[in-house]
């Protein structure tokens, strides 16, 4: 796959994340992770799709809610391999309205599974909170 479609597809996969959680549809929402993938948020880590989609889904509230991402960069690792790291604001419906959830940044890398892109890790950093050891900063250039 040429290097500009590539990065396209993965745009895709990052914004249907957002959207396919806040409709609540979890079954397509799963099929953006491989099997194995593993999600780290709050500080716990879920291992597997099934796992990921139980938990992380199971945390969204009933109200409405909007996942907000912005141009995320995107580091190419031969034709199978990438990291992301998107910038995320999370709103929330409250009683008295919208309101800021929480704000963060993932760090992610995908591979190509199954013919598409899909997170193989994902580990969300919440405002304020230090990149956890291992887990690749975004790049300076």
């Amino acid at each position: 796959m040429p290097q500009a479609e590539a990065i396209e597809a993965i745009r895709r996969v990052i914004a249907l994340y957002g959207q396919l959680l806040d409709a609540k549809r979890f079954d397509d929402w799963g099929a953006l992770f491989t099997p194995d993938a593993v999600f780290t948020v709050w500080g716990r880590t879920y291992r597997g799709r099934r796992e990921i989609v139980a938990e992380i889904g199971g945390m969204q509230p009933e109200a409405p809610g909007k996942h907000v991402v912005l141009q995320p960069v995107i580091d190419l690792d031969g034709d199978a391999h990438a990291r992301a790291w998107t910038d995320l604001t999370a709103l929330a419906t409250t009683d008295r309205g919208i309101a800021i959830a929480t704000m963060g940044r993932y760090h992610d890398r995908l591979v190509v599974h199954e013919g598409r892109w899909r997170f193989a890790e994902r580990v969300l950093v919440m405002g304020g909170e230090d990149v956890p050891d291992g887990v690749a900063p975004s790049p300076a250039y």
